[in-house]
Parts: structure tokens; C-alpha cells; sequence
């Protein structure tokens, strides 16, 4: 079986990514603001936990936790004064 080359492999790649743009562009005018931070929550969650590899510094682990922890904290923030807004 032959492989892909790397413009095959990028074409096909670019096609996904404007399939998924234009799925947001539908799906996100409709979407509630509760909605869309908890599916940023889900998100950050799923990529906290790849994150910590093994292989990473050990310096930069801890100013990366401390990073994510003061992003989440903001997000919370955010969706206690949206969910006071409505």
C-alpha cells in the first residue's frame, strides 16, 4: 500500500479542518454560552490529562499546573457571571 505524501497528507488534512470550521459556523451562533464553556471545560480536562508526559522538564511542570489552574479559575469565573447575566 503506498503511503501518503505530504501534500497528499496536508490536502486531506486542510479538507477536515474546513469541514470542522463550517460545522462551528452552523452549530455556534445556536449554541448556549453555559453550553459552549462547559464544552471548553471537557476539553481542557481531556488535554490536562495528555499533557503530563513523562518526557516533559520537571521545571516546567509546575508553571505549566500553575498556568492551567489560573485558566480554569478564570473560565469559572466567566460562567458564574454569565450564568448570572441570563
Amino acid at each position: 500500500m503506498p503511503e501518503m505524501t505530504i501534500k497528499e497528507w496536508a490536502a486531506a488534512y486542510r479538507a477536515v479542518n474546513e469541514a470542522e470550521r463550517e460545522e462551528l459556523k452552523i452549530r455556534l451562533p445556536q449554541e448556549k454560552i453555559e453550553d459552549s464553556v462547559r464544552s471548553y471545560f471537557a476539553l481542557s480536562k481531556f488535554v490536562c490529562a495528555l499533557s503530563g508526559t513523562p518526557d516533559e522538564p520537571e521545571e516546567l511542570q509546575e508553571s505549566r499546573a500553575k498556568f492551567y489552574l489560573e485558566l480554569t479559575h478564570r473560565w469559572t469565573l466567566l460562567a458564574k457571571r454569565l450564568s448570572h447575566a441570563f
